[in-house]
């Protein structure tokens, strides 16, 4: 296209975009490209060569099947910062919208892979370096969890990874980051000493406690609202083989187990052994037709039967699968990907017991109102905020999450996965009936908290996010978001309208 005529276009589309307050494309998920952003494309496609890629001839695949239907303009797959900040500058100067894939485990059309915009792919940006004499490793901004374990492994090392492998670091640290390290070392986002972004301007810097320390604040836990993350400097630390058993238990076991489930969370003399961590299931098995009920014990040193689940491990189980080895074989596994549909929604609670029962109680019930639903696999799963994480997240200044107590919270997420999009409004009603349910029921017992983990939420649970920080912390945010962003690429009448926006 002549540049005079690309101007053209850019200019009438940008003025139309400006009075109808659309940015030039659809709010919905249709696939439409603009003119912008075929431009785009063209001009990315003569910059990067192989780096790029049209949807004729891609083979792309991305772990939500809701977001490998969706169709971008065109994928690119940077290599560098330098090369991030080319790709920013050539999709703000046409006006195109775009998403940022770093592992992909978002769940809505645009998180990470764009409706008929660009498709900015962090995939080979996966490198992990580590840093002598510091405790410390630069990670790419795509780099996986597995790949970073992985990699530090080779040397006896780790750090606050996910539970997932495929999960990406960026999304994952972003947002939070809970991991089997959490009650030791604190979440993800409190153990990154540094940043390095490509701001909506293209410029290219680094956030640290001392370098951009409001930029810094910002990026632990305020999500894609600033720029594209192109590294992380985590923090590493000595590590051998993990010890993990994964339990199963009988209907009839529930209530013995829940008690013990509930002394793991809330005992300070066993909460305090740093090195412990379980997360609780109750899973509708559609092969069996049942609800069961299951544990993931994980303790950081290689010692089999830890003696902090002693008393839970005297409730006979219905199966026992038990591991001592790297956190890589621990959070590894095959998942297919584009296949299976995904939603998660999340609350945050106080500890309650009586909680625990309600909530797989209600979980049941709304359950068993559509257990015909092909490939249905719903789970309540829950596992604490514990302690020593909450007090993690006052170092190097604080956070953004507005977490600020001295006892644990409970952390529920319902996730649920199905194969047909026919099914996606009944998985919906029944996922928001939970959440419904459970906020009723904790705020009649008192035990209602703001907070909701941005990972886990769901599209109808955005946009009061950043609420749970707190006013001063949202307000704090929205300030630092127009001060990096003043044309507000990154919000939600911007170029990247996915995933959780504060403006």
């Amino acid at each position: 296209m002549p540049r005079v005529l690309s101007s053209l276009v850019f200019l009438l589309t940008s003025v139309y975009a400006t009075q109808h307050n659309d940015v030039g494309f659809a709010n919905d998920a249709s696939d439409r490209v603009t003119a912008n952003c075929q431009q785009a494309c063209s001009e990315l496609s003569s910059a990067f060569g192989s780096a790029f890629h049209w949807p004729s001839n891609d083979n792309f695949s991305i772990w939500d099947a809701k977001q490998q239907e969706v169709h971008p303009a065109c994928r690119i797959e940077p290599s560098s910062a330098t090369e991030v900040s080319k790709i920013l500058e050539i999709l703000v100067n046409n006006w195109c919208h775009f998403a940022v894939k770093g592992g992909g485990h978002s769940r809505n059309p645009g998180d990470s892979n764009s409706v008929g915009g660009v498709t900015v792919d962090l995939d080979r940006l996966t490198n992990v370096e580590v840093l002598p004499h510091a405790n410390k490793a630069r990670v790419g901004g795509g780099a996986t969890t597995i790949q970073v374990y992985r990699a530090l492994e080779s040397r006896n090392m780790s750090f606050v990874g996910g539970r997932v492998g495929s999960v990406g670091v960026g999304g994952f640290t972003l947002g939070g980051g809970t991991s089997p390290f959490s009650n030791k070392y604190g979440w993800s986002l409190d153990n990154i000493f540094e940043y390095e972004v490509v701001l909506t301007n293209s410029t290219i810097t680094t956030a640290s406690e001392t370098h951009n320390p409001e930029l810094y604040f910002a990026l632990r836990g305020g999500g894609n609202n600033f720029g594209i993350v192109t590294a992380f400097t985590v923090r590493t630390f000595s590590q051998g083989p993990v010890y993990t058993s994964m339990t199963t238990y009988s209907a009839n076991q529930s209530s013995q187990v829940l008690d013990k489930v509930y002394d793991l969370y809330t005992d300070k003399r066993l909460a305090s052994d740093k090195e412990m961590g379980y997360d609780l299931y109750y899973t509708y098995n559609s092969g069996g037709d049942e609800f069961v009920l299951s544990g993931t014990q994980r303790y950081a040193k290689p010692i089999s039967s830890p003696p902090v689940f002693h008393a839970i491990d005297q409730i006979s189980t219905r199966s026992r699968r038990t591991n001592l080895g790297l956190m890589s074989q621990a959070a590894g596994g095959t998942e297919s990907l584009g296949t299976t549909r995904h939603l998660f929604a999340t609350l945050t609670v106080s500890p309650s017991r009586e909680f625990l029962s309600e909530g797989i109680r209600v979980f049941e019930e709304e359950v068993e109102a559509i257990k015909s639903v092909p490939g249905l696999v719903p789970n309540f799963i829950s596992y604490p905020i514990q302690r020593n994480a909450i007090t993690a997240m006052r170092q190097r200044g604080g956070n953004a999450l507005g977490i600020d107590r001295d006892d644990p919270l409970f952390l529920v997420l319902i996730s649920t996965a199905w194969s047909n999009s026919t099914d996606d409004a009944a998985v919906n009603r029944m996922t928001e009936n939970i959440i419904e349910r459970l906020n009723g029921t904790a705020q009649d017992m008192g035990i209602a908290n703001r907070y909701k983990y941005m990972n886990y939420a769901s599209a109808a649970q955005v946009d009061s996010i950043f609420a749970g920080y707190g006013d001063e912390n949202a307000e704090k945010l929205k300030q630092i978001q127009r001060a990096v962003d003043p044309r507000g690429i990154f919000a939600s009448t911007g170029l990247w309208r996915g995933f959780v926006k504060l403006i």
